[in-house]
């Protein structure tokens, strides 16, 4: 008989709704409803934390993978990870790229509502995770997922994924598209925009887990809107290693973020720029004056995971060469056209 991994961190998946508030729980019969249908399989379920997502931090990312480190097995089939919606795609984004390379399927599980409510989709998506595992068994992490419209499950590569829709709820990826789909207890691969399978098996060939991975807590993120004063980040305070800063749409900063460069260049703070398309010919003036400041670009690549690969490099790599190496390598088919 088979056995998967089974990781247990909380979110709405492990919540009960008491009261009109929903809240992780001990009780929240999360091993009745997902592991009594799964007769054939063996779990080892082990709980590293029980929170409700919006409070993970890349500090709880590497208490995961500890817990992971302690408990894996190579006779596992493979993990599955239960996690809550608001911060999956930053999650996703990060393991996959600390298993970018490891041989065994890594499947990340939420529920968009409580499991005890009728309208639950996690009991839909943890059954496909494990069909998943057993049936395909390709190497990476993925996300499996039943938006609210759809009337089967979508499988999204970790390190592709963006964050749910605020509106309709919705996964998506960097292009829309999900890897596979899960309909009739039949999985379809989609193959516009993705990687084969065959690309895949091959980039998953490493046995051992990468233990000398970690992640820091030291990378700042700052979304850019009309009238954002920058004097409000004190950068002696928040002691920050890497800022991440976004774009608008056409790739643009603004002229205020450049000077916020010119204020801290004797910092040894290091600035990174995404998303960005690479495929851009004419770039805006903003962008070029932040290129000559020498801003790094992360091309091709979605926020979540330019945020996971920085954090991750910086923490594991002391060595320069080393750590742009990691960054600018597609480590587990991160790079994107849009």
């Amino acid at each position: 008989m088979n056995t998967i991994l089974l990781i247990l961190c909380g979110g709405t998946i492990g919540s009960a709704k008491k009261k009109n508030i929903i809240n992780v729980s001990k009780n929240n019969h999360l091993k009745s409803y997902l592991l009594k249908n799964n007769k054939k399989i063996n779990f080892k379920t082990v709980q590293p934390i029980n929170i409700q997502s919006e409070n993970v931090t890349p500090n709880i990312w590497n208490k995961v993978i500890k817990c992971i480190e302690k408990n894996w097995n190579n006779k596992f089939s493979g993990i599955i990870i239960t996690h809550g919606t608001d911060t999956l795609s930053y999650t996703a984004s990060a393991l996959s790229q600390y298993f970018y390379n490891f041989y065994k399927p890594v499947v990340l599980v939420s529920s968009n509502k409580p499991l005890k409510d009728k309208n639950s989709n996690g009991r839909l998506n943890f059954a496909a995770a494990v069909d998943f595992i057993e049936k395909i068994k390709l190497p990476g992490t993925y996300i499996s997922y039943k938006n609210p419209r759809d009337s089967f499950v979508s499988f999204f590569i970790g390190s592709r994924v963006r964050q749910i829709n605020s509106y309709y709820n919705n996964l998506n990826t960097g292009f829309g598209d999900p890897f596979c789909i899960l309909k009739k207890k039949k999985f379809s691969f989609i193959k516009k925009n993705n990687p084969s399978i065959l690309s895949i098996k091959k980039n998953g060939k490493k046995k051992n887990l990468n233990t000398k991975f970690i992640f820091s807590n030291k990378i700042s993120l700052i979304h850019p809107y009309p009238g954002l004063n920058y004097d409000s980040f004190n950068l002696n305070k928040m002691k920050s290693k890497v800022i991440l800063h976004t774009l608008y749409h056409s790739g643009t900063t603004s002229l205020q973020f450049t000077d916020f460069i010119k204020k801290n260049k004797k910092k040894k703070i290091y600035f990174f720029l995404a998303p960005i398309s690479n495929k851009k010919k004419n770039i805006y003036v903003s962008l070029k004056i932040s290129m000559k400041l020498k801003v790094k670009c992360l091309k091709g690549i979605t926020v979540e995971t330019a945020f996971a690969k920085l954090s991750l490099a910086f923490r594991t790599f002391k060595n320069e060469k080393d750590r742009n190496n990691f960054l600018s390598n597609n480590n587990f088919f991160e790079k994107i056209s849009f």
